[in-house]
Formats: structure tokens, sequence, C-alpha cells
């Protein structure tokens, strides 16, 4: 047991921050959180230990072995498949991050992210895939030196002989009842120690077994999932499922049944492109990058300098927001203009190339991570490059397609290279994307543009929240400067030809704001507003607007005052546009939020909680009336996009 809880408390504090940073998740930081954590650490790990055994004593009876080779195969069976188990976990977490947890381990089991899975799998390095060899020869090793030393010992049955399975039983249903309340309180002290405690083994068999035992109607939810079940005894009513409109029952039990008749929250429609001039188009996409940083200062001097001369010769937008904080879904947005995305759907891609456009698309990470390239039509474009182009040059640790990217030097130069054979007479769409912010902040080729102290992997904790902030605000300088470079080699491509350029980013990034470093759980401005830069474009673009309108908006803007030299945006606030938000998934999310100019409405599934907050995050009493019918709008919207998200075939509308 004490082994077994040594490992997994190292492979969980290398893999996911939780006794540090906390990245993409919560962390314990103190001497009581880690007594804490020790404490059910011990129990769970004794009952899974136990648990084994219980299992193995009347099997191992069949057998008729010796008894000491009963204590060598039950130890090293009882130790040996958890420590498999996180060596398996660890594996998996250093490839996909924290997207492993119990529901992917579930949606594996039903078919889908399979292929992520599998793929990390199948790039193991030959040492790991020695692991279970190792395991599965120190258990011969044992059971033969067992054999062979069992005759020496005169007093073998005396001293060797195995517990009662009795009293093995016994001692494992005293460690049921606490684990089992440890893993079912509510309180959010122990949700806080449960999300470290969930890479367990122990805590993972307990919470299957309790949510298939309170799992009274075969429904797949229980009375302890998360959330709970809402109605224990009627099998078509389970959270997340998805509701019919107008049949007469809440499938998922809030809100009532989905109208009929309910209108959505509109996204910009992604209406056919305008006819007229062809000007070249320059799409930038920054990974990581809070929409705060335009205009801020680091120890007196700009952040980004470029960009906010950029934004004075353009236009830019105060209340632009990602529909949910993370990567893949973002960039599948921006260019499907839906808020329900699915592969094989047409793109911005599609568009440009259906008015005569090469298409250009550099991106520096990997575009098969999340099924990227199908989500976006990147097989469409004329000339592709990602960051599996350039593997030996990378700035991450690992190859795989969850880390993989290289600098935006490399990014740079492989455009410039692009750049330097086109036609300035045939229309350009360009898309380039620049990586380098995303965690760890820094790597070997970042420069040294605002002179802060360069850190290590180890500083990043909530303790050195100001000097991680400061290496990632040097980062964003770094990308300031590639935008600048790589401006200038576009317009120099272009010889003055009439050209407009789009700056956005797919999400923000919280820095231990609330307790959190990452993003992707939550849903405030740290991490979900974006920078919106326009620069040769006009028209109206109504605020707030998500990274879905931007498709639309483009093309019913791009021809705007084309005529008189470069146009200008400009950005109008509308008091009744909101926007749809949610975290992490449409399908699944732990919470949901509409966005408007004045407030944010949210819901909360693992609370059952509805809430509403002022921009500056100040919490807003609601009537109960303002209640329930902000309720139904935010619910209604959701469960149309999750039906939508389960829809076959291309171009599903929101």
């Amino acid at each position: 047991m004490l082994v077994v809880g040594v490992v997994d408390t190292t492979l969980v504090a290398l893999s996911t921050g939780f006794f540090s940073s906390g990245f993409n998740g919560v962390y314990i930081d103190s001497l009581p959180w880690y007594a804490g954590y020790a404490m059910e650490s011990v129990v769970l790990d004794l009952m899974l230990v136990l648990g084994i055994w219980a299992l193995l004593l009347p099997l191992l009876a069949l057998l008729r072995v010796q008894t000491l080779q009963v204590l060598a195969l039950a130890g090293s069976i009882a130790a040996g498949l958890p420590l498999l188990f996180a060596a398996a976990r660890y594996d998996l977490y250093a490839r996909l991050g924290n997207m492993v947890s119990v529901s992917l381990l579930r949606d594996v089991a039903q078919g889908s992210k399979v292929t992520m899975v599998v793929q990390a799998f199948q790039n193991m390095e030959a040492v790991e895939l020695l692991v279970p060899l190792f395991a599965v020869l120190c258990l011969l090793i044992v059971t033969v030196s067992a054999r062979k030393l069992e005759p020496r010992f005169a007093d073998v049955e005396r001293r060797f002989a195995p517990p009662p399975l009795r009293s093995v039983w016994a001692a494992l249903a005293v460690c049921v009842v606490p684990a089992m309340l440890l893993v079912a309180l509510p309180s959010e002290s122990a949700s806080r120690l449960r999300y470290g405690l969930r890479a367990k083994l122990s805590e993972i068999l307990l919470m299957e077994f309790l949510e298939h035992a309170t799992d009274f109607d075969g429904d797949g939810s229980g009375w302890l999932s998360q959330p709970p079940d809402p109605a224990l005894l009627d099998g078509a009513v389970y959270p997340y499922a998805i509701d019919i409109p107008g049949n007469g029952r809440d499938e998922n039990g809030i809100a009532g049944d989905h109208p009929v008749a309910f209108t959505p929250v509109p996204v910009e429609s992604a209406a056919a492109p305008q006819a007229g001039t062809r000007p070249h188009v320059l799409l930038i996409f920054l990974e990581t990058f809070r929409g705060e940083l335009l205009g801020a200062r680091l120890d007196g001097r700009e952040i980004t300098p470029y960009l906010n001369a950029l934004v004075r010769e353009g236009s830019s937008s105060l209340r632009a927001f990602a529909h949910c904080p993370s990567t893949v879904p973002s960039r599948a947005q921006l260019f499907t203009g839906s808020l329900a995305y699915r592969g094989g759907r047409s793109t911005l891609i599609d568009d440009f190339k259906g008015r005569g456009y090469t298409v250009g698309y550099f991106s520096g990470q990997d575009e098969s991570f999340g099924d990227s390239e199908s989500l976006l039509g990147v097989g469409r474009a004329d000339v592709f490059y990602d960051a599996r182009l350039d593997v030996a040059r990378r700035t991450s640790r690992s190859a795989l397609p969850a880390s993989l990217q290289v600098s935006w030097k490399t990014v740079l130069s492989r455009v410039r290279e692009f750049l330097s054979g086109v036609d300035p007479g045939q229309p350009l769409f360009l898309y380039v994307n620049f990586t380098d912010p995303h965690f760890p902040y820094f790597h070997g080729e970042t420069d040294a543009i605002l002179d802060v102290e360069p850190i290590t992997r180890s500083d990043i904790r909530a303790d050195q929240a100001e000097k991680v902030w400061k290496a990632y605000a040097n980062t964003v300088a770094n990308v300031d400067r590639a935008v600048e470079e790589l401006i200038a080699a576009w317009r120099a491509a272009l010889g003055g030809a009439d050209h407009a350029i789009v700056i956005t980013a797919d999400h923000g990034q919280a820095f231990y704001e609330n307790g959190y470093l990452g993003h992707g759980e939550s849903l405030d401005e740290s991490q979900t507003r974006i920078p919106l830069i326009l620069w040769g474009i006009g028209g109206d673009w109504p605020e707030p607007l998500g990274l879905a309108d931007i498709r639309g908006l483009l093309w019913r803007n791009l021809q705007v005052g084309r005529k008189g030299g470069a146009p200008v945006a400009r950005f109008v606030p509308d008091p009744a546009r909101r926007i749809l938000q949610w975290a992490a998934n449409a399908e699944r999310p732990h919470l949901i939020g509409l966005r408007g100019l004045e407030r944010t409405v949210l819901y909360d599934f693992r609370k059952d909680q509805l809430s509403a907050l002022t921009t500056k995050e100040e919490r807003v009493r609601l009537s109960p009336e303002e209640e329930r019918a902000e309720l139904h709008a935010l619910i209604w919207n959701w469960e149309t996009v999750q039906r939508r998200e389960a829809e076959s075939g291309p171009d599903a509308r929101d």
C-alpha cells in the first residue's frame, strides 16, 4: 500500500502539477492540504490492496501452490496492478494532458476518441514498452524464488501463511465505509482533494462502482454521478441527455421540455462571399493570447508595441470572446462560422478557394491533433505547413500531436520561403498560427525582449505567479515581433496591392486568478476574452462577438469601403446581443454561459447553480422571475448546440 501510494503521488505531481502549479486544474500548496491528501490516499490505497487480496486468495487456493508462493503472487499482483495502471496513466497524461479522465476512458469504451488514445500508445518509446515486460519478469522471479526458498524454512506454514480470508474481508469492510464517504462528500474541500485523487486506480474503481451501484434505471448515470441523475428511476432522463423539442419530456432534467418555437442567440451567417474586388487576406491566429495584453505594459514597457500601432491604424474590439476556451473548438468555430462544428463542413478555406484565391496554411503546431485537419479543411489548401514538417526543430519536449510545436522563427522562415514565390496579381489568403505563448510559456528560442528573468518548469507554481506572468509577457512580446516581421514580409511580397489583415486568438489564460493556472475550466475574461484586430476591413461589427461570428462578418464587410483606400471597421456595442459559451465541450459541459454587454449568466452543472456576474465579475442578484427566464434561455441555447452537434451531415446551422 505504501509503495502504491508513493508512486501514485509522485506521478500525480509530475503529470498534473496538483502539488505546485496546477496547470489546467486546481492545486494544493500547504501542509494541511498535503496531510488531507495523504490520509485520503492511504484509505483508498489500503482499500484497493485489500480488495485485490480478497479476490486473489480464493483463486490461489485452487491452484494448490505453496504457501510462500501465495504470498509472493498475491503481494506482487496487489502492488503490480495499481503500479502498471499508474505508469500507463502517467504516459497518457504526458501525451494528452488533463483531458485524461474517467469520462475519457468511458468514452473510449463507447468508441469515441479512440484514435487519440491509440495514437498515444502507438507512439510509446521502446523503454516505456519494456515497463510491463519488466513487471512480468519480476513476478516470475519472485514466484520461482519463493518455490526454491520455501523448503529451507521448517516453520514455513507459521511464518509465511497468508492471512485468513475472513480477516482480509473484515479489514476491507472497515476501509470501504470511510473511502465511500471521502469520494461522495459534496464539500468544496473534498472536491478539491478529489481532483488529485482521481488519477488513482483506487478512486476510479470506487467511483465507478458507486455510480453503477446507484444507477437504478440503467441509463449510465447514478445518484453519485457528476452531475447526479435527476430521475433515478426513469431511464430516459439523465444528465446531458439530448432534449427533443416538444415531446413533453425533459430528457436532461433541467429547464423543462425544449420548446419547438425557441429561437437561439444568432451567429453571424456564413453567407456566400460577395462579388467585387479580391483583396489579399492575411489571418493571423495567436495561441493563448489574453485580450487585455493589447496596450498593456510590463515595468513601463509596451508588451505588444507593433500590435498596438496596428490597432491605431485599423480597429480593435474590446468585447471579442472565445465560445469555448480551448484550441481545437475555437479554431473550428472560426473556420466554420458555426457553434456546432463537425469535420467535412465548408470552411474559410473553401470560401476563398471558391473565389479563386490561392490558399496558404502555416501552423506552428501539429494539425493532426484533435482532428483539426478535418475540422478546418486544411487538405484543401494549396500550400500546407505544420510542425510535423520540422520535427527536428521543435521547441516542445515531445514530438507527439498533443504537444508538438515549433517556434515563431521557424514558422516565419517557412512563410518567407512561400511568399518569395507568390504572384501579387493572384489573390492570396494566408493563414499563420503562432503557438509560442502556450504553456510552459517559454522555450530555447525565446528572445529576452522585455529583459525578464527566465523560468524553468519548476518555477511554474502559485508562489511564483508574478515571475510566470512576466515570462509569459516576454513570450507574447516575441509573438508581437513575429507579427511585425510577418506583415512586413507579406506587404513586401504583395508590392502595395490591396490587402486586409485579421488577427485573433483561440483563448486566454488564467495565471492563478481564483487559484487557477491554464484555460478550459472557466468562462471568466482571463480565459475567454481574446484580441480581434482588423486592418483594411470596414463595415459595422456588433459586440459582443464570438469566434464563430468572424466568418460571416468578414464576408459581409470585406467589400465595404474598398474603393477609397484602406477601410476601417467600426465596432458597435449591441445591448441586446449575447453569445453562448461553455467549458469544456458542448456535449457534456460543466459550465455554460450567455455573455452580454453588461453581464454574464452562468450555469454550473456540477452544483446545479445559476449565477449572474457583471463585466467586473461582481455577482448580480436576480429575482425569481429573472432567474427562471435566464435559466431557460441559457439551457435552451445550449441544448440547441448540443443537439446540432449530435446531428450528422455537413453544414448544420446554429
